[in-house]
């Protein structure tokens, strides 16, 4: 079938975020032997009658939209994407009335039942989509339209990962390079943790598949051979988990002699110095810890598996390799008291990281073990979880922590506040970085 996708992103700060999911996924469609195409939102601020004339010129027999975010997830000052993908919508229903448009993505398999009843769109796909698109495609094919609204919920674990064709092709992939610093890989899909928050057991399934790390290597050689693309961002939720997996792709890229670097989500609960040694000579450069607290009380209300004393370790060893390092930190959490945000702060400085990343608030998704929680207690109902982003903040400590917050940033440069205060630099920084050949995660260049 003749398809043309969507990539409804235009986020792009600090850094435009190259469609991963989106580029494996036209790569499934291809070797199905379907034509398709993609339009990219993420470089075009005007992009209404472009998106028209795509829709005219291909005459795609299906329309799919990949959603990426439902909102900016910081709060206060938070953003909603909505509006953003009604027009859209309504773009594609003037141009082609009678195209079937499947949408999917991370945001839609959150909502998808919100999507669905408030987008006027035929499909719909929750969870993985390299599989669920081709069943669905097989039904349009052969004339099987369902008269109704219908979503698609896929399994996760079905889909082969050594199989990952990503379709960059179709995509302004250098200027991701040049305007991002790195080309988004993934090396698996899953999670088995139970972080309280936290919605990828959700989207991905709550056990660990890999990919083979010959694979992994492959395709990073592959993009650095066809675009020059000589640093990469691993975006699984947890790069370090399993250790062994992520040390075979470290030494699989060592033995190749691969001269590339790279940078990771990462968990403090997994590390050791052979593990900071080996990643080191791979070409880590940089490592984001989801530490979220720092104080084991607010570590163990978010379901964290590992205390203070690991995060310590971790910031040790990037230290003694020199790897660049964050922690990501949510404050307001439930259970927080003006002592454990006391405590967090000061082993922060302990840490010592590049820089710190501080959210307010916690972001509350459906389904996820806090919500439940506090569903439970009669804090909020099942039904005010929606597409209108509502946070977690421990009611008792609000203004303290936004004041206490506020005084850290203002006291240290590498303290990082998305959603609060002023924004970290004019964006025109960001493009002298990246035009002058910085790499990398650009919060490292902050501090």
């Amino acid at each position: 079938m003749n398809l043309l996708f969507v990539n409804t992103n235009q986020t792009r700060m600090p850094d435009p975020v190259p469609p991963i999911g989106l580029s494996y996924l036209a790569g499934a469609m291809r070797r199905a032997q379907h034509d398709c195409d993609i339009f990219d939102l993420t470089f075009q601020s005007q992009f209404e009658e472009k998106l028209k004339a795509s829709i005219r010129g291909r005459k795609p027999e299906v329309i799919g939209l990949s959603l990426r975010n439902v909102d900016n997830t910081a709060y206060p000052k938070t953003v909603s994407y909505f509006e953003h993908f009604q027009k859209i919508v309504r773009i594609c229903r003037e141009v082609a009335p009678e195209t079937p448009i499947v949408v999917g993505g991370p945001a839609f398999s959150l909502f998808p039942e919100e999507f669905m009843e408030s987008l006027d769109v035929d499909y719909g796909i929750a969870g993985e989509g390299e599989i669920a698109l081709l069943e669905l495609l097989e039904k349009l094919e052969s004339g099987d339209f369902p008269t109704e609204k219908i979503i698609f919920h896929a399994q996760g674990g079905q889909v082969n990962l050594d199989e990952l064709t990503p379709a960059w092709d179709l995509m302004e992939t250098q200027r991701y390079f040049h305007d991002g610093g790195s080309l988004n890989i993934q090396t698996k899909r899953g999670c088995r943790f139970k972080c309280a928050y936290c919605s990828y057991p959700l989207l991905e399934g709550a056990s660990v598949r890999q990919r083979s790390p010959e694979k992994v290597v492959d395709e990073m050689e592959y993009c650095f051979n066809e675009y020059g693309i000589d640093y990469f961002f691993f975006v699984d939720n947890v790069f370090n988990y399993p250790r062994e997996h992520s040390i075979a792709i470290c030494d699989t890229i060592i033995k190749r002699g691969l001269k590339v670097k790279w940078t990771a989500y990462t968990s403090p609960g997994v590390e050791d110095e052979k593990m900071f040694s080996i990643y080191k000579e791979a070409g880590c450069d940089a490592l984001d810890f989801g530490s979220d607290a720092m104080s084991n009380v607010s570590l163990a209300t978010m379901s964290k598996w590992f205390t203070v004393t690991k995060i310590k370790e971790a910031s040790h060893w990037c230290r003694k390799y020199e790897i660049n390092f964050s922690h990501s930190l949510i404050f307001g959490s439930p259970g927080e008291t003006k002592d454990s945000v006391e405590e967090t702060i000061a082993n922060v400085h302990e840490c010592d990281p590049t820089v710190v990343i501080a959210m307010i608030g916690v972001r509350l998704y459906p389904n996820t073990p806090l919500s439940n929680r506090l569903i439970k207690k009669g804090w909020i109902t099942r039904k005010e979880i929606g597409l209108k982003p509502v946070f977690y903040v421990e009611e008792s400590i609000r203004e303290f922590i936004f004041d206490r917050l506020l005084e850290e940033r203002q006291n240290y440069s590498n303290w990082i506040m998305p959603g609060f205060g002023k924004k970290m630099k004019h964006p025109m920084l960001f493009e002298r970085l990246r035009n002058k050949g910085a790499k990398g995660p650009m919060w490292k260049m902050l501090a």
